[in-house]
């Protein structure tokens, strides 16, 4: 048969005739269970802990981070970070005492003639080691123990003592530069160990002693004690004995005044014995 345009008509299929392709069956999927981790290895825990706590430490390190960024406008403070006790630091010994150093004495000055007519004598110490006499006072000087002098005399705070040059024997000098070198060196000693630590220094005379082969440096301190100035006079002399040097030293104080007439006699009868 053809259809109206003239088409042969194809022979239909029946239903019953067609070929069939048989339905696939559904199954589920099946939920598998998961595998369990597996054992950690020696030591995990360890490792665990470490890399926890290498985490914490990187988000605090972002925090602070963070805050830094934010916060530059704050003021900076200062923070003092004390030792732990078992770090504790000792303190430093205290440094000893810087020697004394003293101005270079003049060439020369006499020393001055002082007002007053000075304590009476009652004789002559005659100090065998030192190899030295000079003119020995009456009362208000009195004769005290003499350590580590040979010989002393004291009449309140006032002071007269002899003995060798303190120290190894330095030979006797050979000019006059020298003999005030070495009576500077005695000045010195006395100044640190009989005058007051505070005090100013001055240098009042230098000169040849009149009496043998020596040289005398005369020197004046000031200090203030009470809110009140006090001053000392002072010589050092030094005398060639042919050993070593025999030295005489002096100090009178303000509150002594009277006395300082003395120094000039001393100055006036020292000389090698």
């Amino acid at each position: 048969m053809a259809d109206e345009l003239g088409t042969p008509a194809r022979p239909s299929a029946r239903s019953y005739d067609a070929p069939t392709t048989p339905l696939p069956i559904y199954r589920p999927p099946v939920e598998e269970e998961p595998a369990p981790p597996p054992p950690p290895p020696e030591g995990g825990n360890r490792m665990r802990v470490l890399w926890s706590v290498f985490a914490a430490l990187v988000t605090v390190a972002a925090v602070v981070f963070a805050f830094s960024a934010f916060s530059a406008d704050e003021p900076v403070r200062e923070v003092t970070v004390l030792p732990a006790a078992e770090t504790a630091v000792k303190p430093s010994p205290k440094p000893s005492r810087t020697p004394l150093s003293l101005p270079r004495p003049p060439v020369r000055k006499a020393l001055a003639a002082y007002s007053g007519a000075g304590t009476p004598t009652a004789g002559l110490v005659d100090d065998r080691r030192s190899g030295i006499v000079y003119a020995a006072f009456a009362d208000p000087w009195e004769k005290v123990r003499p350590d580590p002098f040979q010989a002393r005399q004291r009449a309140g705070q006032a002071i007269i003592a002899s003995g060798p040059i303190p120290g190894a024997n330095p030979g006797t000098p050979k000019t006059a530069a020298q003999w005030r070198d070495l009576t500077a060196k005695a000045a010195r000693w006395t100044v640190t160990r009989y005058q007051p630590k505070e005090a100013t220094f001055q240098w009042t005379a230098s000169q040849k002693i009149p009496g043998g082969t020596g040289w005398l440096l005369g020197y004046r301190v000031a200090w203030e004690t009470g809110g009140r100035r006090h001053t000392a006079e002072a010589i050092v002399v030094l005398v060639a004995t042919g050993g070593k040097p025999g030295m005489l030293f002096a100090s009178v104080p303000d509150s002594r005044k009277e006395l300082r007439r003395d120094l000039n006699v001393l100055l006036e009868t020292v000389r090698p014995r």
